[in-house]
């Protein structure tokens, strides 16, 4: 029995023509793609190749970030939740802790989820509608005495000796600024991304070593991170 045959046209893969190479840049744009002409030494098909590495670079990492953020926000919350009670997010002291314009932001937050249809907000609500931005401002110096002094080993039972907030806080911020690169589709050639995944990894491992274990084994790092065309 012979199988039908396929709807679809098997199509060349672009660019298969000069005429699609034209078409290809100019739907990306002249800007977006000048970085990488440049790092081609304005070879346009090059170009594209290295743009793509970007773009499935930039994919390849999300799964070790999305563990990352997930892991440091659990981390901080137990550490909230160690100085200031389970509803730190309404604590009078925690709120006082934050800088004026920042309270003002975080309690309006507030207030819009408990807006939401259903009424009533818990802390496991706060804690997954915040930035990532806000879990690492926490790692800040106004945060060490009221907060990491007697809270980090709460929050990170598994760091090594010589890890403290200061290295959390790097770390973290790193991340989060590869992460906004990522998210705007901006070029990632002149970053160390296999030292970024590592760096991701390892803030947690110093919360859950299984947890970072597991991710290293489904997200590992591959040749989308390490070979750049």
């Amino acid at each position: 029995m012979t199988a039908a045959p396929s709807l679809v046209k098997a199509s060349p893969r672009l660019p298969a023509t000069a005429a699609d190479l034209r078409l290809l840049q100019d739907a990306i744009s002249a800007p977006r793609l000048k970085t990488y002409l440049r790092q081609t030494h304005y070879n346009a098909r090059r170009a594209l190749d290295l743009y793509e590495w970007n773009v499935r670079a930039g994919a390849a990492l999300y799964p070790v970030f999305q563990m990352n953020e997930v892991a440091l926000r659990n981390a901080v919350n137990v550490a909230l939740t160690a100085a200031f009670g389970p509803g730190w997010p309404t604590s009078g002291g925690f709120l006082r802790s934050l800088p004026k314009n920042d309270r003002a932001a975080f309690e309006a937050q507030v207030r819009r989820l408990q807006q939401r249809p259903g009424g009533g907000v818990s802390t496991a609500d706060v804690v997954a509608a915040q930035t990532y931005w806000f879990w690492v401002f926490l790692f800040t110096q106004r945060f060490q005495d009221r907060l990491w002094a007697r809270g980090f080993a709460l929050a990170f039972p598994h760091a090594p000796g010589g890890v403290g907030r200061e290295v959390v806080y790097a770390r973290s911020d790193a991340v989060r600024r590869l992460r906004n690169r990522i998210a705007h589709h901006e070029p990632l050639l002149r970053f160390d991304l296999p030292g970024a995944y590592q760096r991701a990894l390892s803030v947690v491992r110093w919360i859950s070593p299984v947890k970072a274990q597991w991710a290293a084994q489904r997200w590992p790092l591959g040749p989308e991170i390490t070979s750049k065309p």
